[in-house]
């Protein structure tokens, strides 16, 4: 077995009750130890424990610049509502894995009763010290998945990630990526999921961005020529905004060409994001961006394949 270092972020596990609701523990160290009394780590806590709910793209940059002093597996303990961006942003962020790393959590925190923590972390610990896979992952309810094809599909449920484009891992498989890019920074992106009888209006929020994630209806539906919603994207597109448009239904992929209702994507220049999750896109993106990646290379880039986040 490799040694294995857990690194505290915050969020629910750690969590105890207070005047305002659930806040991190600071001292939530010993009641860890105290759960998981048969393994042996290396403790460590961001500057800052945060719900992670309040993380951005300059704490996934904290937690990878930790990361990379660390030798051995990592066991990370994070927040449930951001895991899957967090796992995503690792994934581009981190090159040259030599061992897992493993992001975990809780619904329930760990001191309190009928907690799935423990479990989690068991489980957690477990891939961080044994597996061969030298990629990024999520274990929770059970389950070991990619960290970068990963969503939140249950807001209460211990089975609450689900991996709809992509199976369940096999611990026993080792796999390595080679990263084309290394890129230490992500810039801020923005997320639209469409409804009907969206308009322009909507896009004006992300004009400071310089790029967008577009949750498109289907395979990669949306309003077309003659709307509103079409010329607010055309004049996103003339100020430079890079825009990649996901299918906001979860499973399937981006497919632009099959529907006249999604022509726009070709026309205007968006680029398909293939079955990326949402999480994935959003940092992918902003990993590319960040590395001042545009036009047609920022389009080669997205459609290939660089930590196993998409087909």
């Amino acid at each position: 077995m490799r040694p294995v270092t857990v690194l505290y972020t915050g969020g629910t596990i750690g969590m105890r009750p207070g005047p305002d609701g659930l806040g991190p523990d600071a001292a939530f160290e010993g009641a860890f130890r105290a759960a998981v009394t048969a393994r042996d780590f290396h403790w460590l806590e961001t500057p800052h424990l945060l719900d992670s709910s309040a993380m951005g793209p300059q704490d996934w940059q904290t937690i990878a610049d930790l990361s990379c002093d660390i030798s051995g597996g990592l066991v990370i303990l994070h927040g449930t509502d951001t895991m899957a961006y967090t796992a995503a942003a690792l994934s581009f962020l981190l090159h040259d894995l030599g061992a897992p790393v493993v992001l975990t959590g809780a619904q329930i925190p760990m001191q309190s009763e009928g907690s799935d923590a423990a479990a989690n972390a068991e489980l957690a610990l477990d891939v961080a010290a044994r597996s061969p896979r030298a990629e990024v992952m999520i274990a929770f309810g059970g389950a070991l998945l990619r960290g970068n094809r990963a969503v939140k599909c249950h807001a209460q449920n211990p089975e609450a990630f689900c991996s709809p484009n992509f199976p369940a891992l096999n611990g026993a498989e080792s796999v390595q990526f080679a990263h084309p890019f290394t890129g230490r920074q992500i810039s801020p992106v923005g997320v639209l999921k469409l409804y009907p009888g969206i308009g322009a209006e909507a896009l004006g929020g992300f004009a400071h961005l310089p790029g967008l994630v577009v949750e498109a209806f289907g395979s990669g539906n949306m309003p077309g020529e003659g709307t509103s919603f079409h010329a607010g994207l055309m004049l996103a597109r003339r100020r430079g905004q890079e825009i990649v448009v996901v299918t906001q239904t979860g499973g399937g992929q981006v497919a632009a060409r099959t529907y006249a209702a999604g022509a726009s994507v070709a026309q205007l220049g968006l680029i398909p994001g293939g079955d990326l999750t949402t999480p994935a896109a959003v940092t992918k993106l902003g990993w590319l961006l960040a590395q001042g990646l545009r036009g047609n290379d920022l389009a080669d880039a997205m459609a290939r394949p660089v930590a196993g986040e998409m087909s």
